[in-house]
């Protein structure tokens, strides 16, 4: 698998960004519109809980037809219902989602 990595403040300005980067990847990789729109979704609800106050790493690992993304930042301070949503979301529209203090791991498999 190829690596990209991308490090940003944690400063949601810059999630729109990542959502755009990370549909045109999943794109290029030939996932359907529906998977394509999952990998937007997905990106941002990690990097919205990411907001702690300091920068995010994500890394995206890119194989045929895998695209594994890691958001690897704290926490922003949130009550328990919005986090339980949050990886509720994840969970339903990644195939696979691994979810620890620091860090979201999601992958994504084209059908």
């Amino acid at each position: 698998m190829e690596k990209i990595s991308i490090q940003i403040p944690a400063n949601s300005i810059y999630i729109k960004s990542i959502r755009l980067f990370s549909a045109s990847l999943a794109s290029d990789l030939g996932f359907d519109i529906e998977k394509v729109e999952d990998a937007r979704v997905v990106i941002s609800e990690a990097l919205n809980y990411k907001l702690g106050g300091e920068d995010i790493k994500i890394n995206f690992y890119v194989g045929e037809k895998e695209l594994r993304i890691e958001v690897i930042g704290k926490d922003r301070d949130l009550d328990k219902r919005a986090l339980q949503m949050r990886d509720l979301i994840l969970e339903e529209l990644s195939d696979k989602c691994q979810i620890s203090d620091d860090k979201i791991d999601l992958s994504l498999r084209t059908k």
